[in-house]
C-alpha cells in the first residue's frame, strides 16, 4: 500500500476512535442539574427607600461548572425593568453559587439562570413570578387570622402569602395563621397591588383567642414573630399589622395592655435582629352574647380599658395608629360562629381591609397618587 493510502487509512481510524471517545465521554457525563435555592416562585422582596429591591440568588449544581450568571426579566403586563446578567460566585457551601440582583420595584419578574458545566452545553433554568414590592407581617387574634367567612381570594395575581419557607398566591386560609376560614388580607392585597402597581406579600402569624400576654417574650406568639422576622430577613417587611384586644376585655387594665405590647415591640429587635414599625388597631369588641354572667356593663368597661391601652401605644409613639373596627357590629359585619356575632362576615372582612388600606396609605404612601377610584362602602350603617 502506498504511503498516501496508508496515511488516509490511519486518519480514518483516528477519527473513528475520537468519535468513540466523545460518545463514551457523553455517556459518562450526565446532564448538569441546577437547583434554584432562592428566590422561589411568588416570592416578594420588600422594596427599599430607593424604590428598588435586592433579590438574593442562590443555586446548587450537581457537578463542576465554569461559570454561572443570573438576571431578572419583566414578565408581560407588569411594571418594572430588566436587569443585566450578574455573575454568581462560589460560596463556602459545596457546589453552591450565589449573588444579588438589584431591581426596580415591580413585577412579576422571571429569574433566568445560565450555568456552564466544565464539559458540555450550558444549562438554562427559570423561576417565574419573582417580585419586589411591599410585605407585611399580620399578627393578633382571630380577626387577624382565618376566622372570617367566607374564604377570600385576591383578584390580582400580584398578592402572595408566605409561611415556613414557602411562598404562594395569597388566597385564604393564610398558611401561617390559626383558623381555616377567611381573612381581610387578600382584599387588602388587591387594593395595595392595584394602587402601587407592584406585588404585595403577607406573612400572617395570628392566633385565635390569644391574650396579649401570649405575645410576651418567651410565649408562643412572640416566637412566631421572631421566626417571621428572621425568615424574612432584616428590612424584609414594611410593618407589623396588629389586630387584637377582645381576649383582654375580661380582666386587664389599660396600663397592663400597654405594657404587654410595648414590652414585645421593644424586645423584638434584640431577639430577632430587627423589627419594622407596628400599626396597632383599635380592637376590643365583644358582643352581648359573649358577656355571660359578668353583664354587658362590665364588658363595656373592659372594652374601654383595652381601647385606652391601644391609644397609649400611639400617644407614646411605641406604635403607629391602625384602624378602628369596634363599630363594625351585628350580622351586617359579623358572622355567627357558635351563636356569637364576633368574627367578620364577607362585608366585615371587606371593610376591615379598606380601613387598613386607608391607614397604611396615610402612614406610608400619601405622597404617591392613589389609583383606586374609591374606598367603597359606608362603614356606619
Amino acid at each position: 500500500m502506498s504511503n498516501p493510502m496508508r496515511y488516509m487509512s490511519l486518519l480514518i481510524v483516528f477519527a473513528a476512535l475520537c468519535g468513540c471517545c466523545r460518545a463514551v465521554m457523553a455517556q459518562e457525563m450526565p446532564q448538569l442539574i441546577v437547583e434554584v435555592l432562592t428566590p422561589s416562585e411568588y416570592q416578594v422582596v420588600q422594596r427599599n427607600a430607593s424604590d428598588q429591591g435586592i433579590v438574593p440568588v442562590k443555586i446548587h449544581c450537581d457537578q463542576q461548572i465554569t461559570t454561572a450568571k443570573a438576571r431578572l426579566t419583566l414578565m408581560p403586563g407588569y411594571k418594572g425593568a430588566d436587569t443585566d446578567w450578574t455573575a454568581l460566585v462560589a460560596t463556602d457551601e459545596p457546589s453552591v453559587y450565589a449573588g444579588n440582583l438589584t431591581v426596580a420595584a415591580g413585577g412579576w419578574y422571571e429569574l433566568q439562570i445560565r450555568a456552564q458545566p466544565a464539559g458540555g452545553e450550558p444549562v438554562n433554568v427559570t423561576v417565574p413570578h419573582v417580585g419586589v414590592g411591599e410585605v407585611f407581617i399580620c399578627a393578633g387574634q382571630s380577626n387577624a387570622a382565618n376566622y372570617g367567612e367566607p374564604l377570600q381570594r385576591p383578584d390580582d395575581d400580584r398578592v402572595a402569602t408566605y409561611h415556613a419557607g414557602i411562598w404562594r398566591l395569597g388566597y385564604d386560609p393564610q398558611p401561617g395563621a390559626a383558623g381555616e376560614f377567611g381573612s381581610p388580607w387578600p382584599y387588602l392585597g388587591d387594593m395595595l397591588a392595584r394602587s402601587l402597581q407592584m406585588p404585595i406579600g403577607f406573612d400572617s402569624v395570628a392566633i385565635g383567642g390569644s391574650h396579649s400576654s401570649m405575645w410576651l417574650p418567651g410565649a408562643e406568639g412572640y416566637q412566631r414573630l421572631v421566626t417571621a422576622l428572621q425568615e424574612l430577613g432584616k428590612g424584609g417587611a414594611r410593618a407589623v399589622l396588629w389586630h387584637q384586644g377582645e381576649s383582654d376585655v375580661g380582666g386587664t387594665t389599660a396600663q397592663q395592655d400597654y405594657d404587654n405590647l410595648a414590652t414585645t415591640i421593644q424586645q423584638l429587635p434584640q431577639d430577632a435582629g430587627w423589627c419594622p414599625p407596628w400599626m396597632v388597631a383599635q380592637a376590643s369588641f365583644v358582643p352581648v352574647e359573649a358577656a355571660g354572667e359578668e353583664g354587658y356593663d362590665k364588658v363595656e368597661a373592659g372594652m374601654a380599658r383595652v381601647r385606652r391601652g391601644q391609644e397609649l401605644l400611639w400617644e407614646r409613639e411605641v406604635a403607629l395608629q391602625g384602624p378602628d373596627t369596634d363599630d363594625l357590629r351585628g350580622p351586617t359585619y359579623r358572622c355567627d360562629q357558635g351563636g356569637i356575632w364576633i368574627h367578620f362576615s364577607a362585608l366585615g372582612l371587606r371593610v376591615h381591609a379598606e380601613r387598613w388600606f386607608a391607614m397604611l396609605w396615610a402612614q406610608f404612601y400619601a405622597s404617591q397618587p392613589l389609583r383606586l377610584q374609591s374606598l367603597a362602602t359606608s362603614t356606619n350603617e
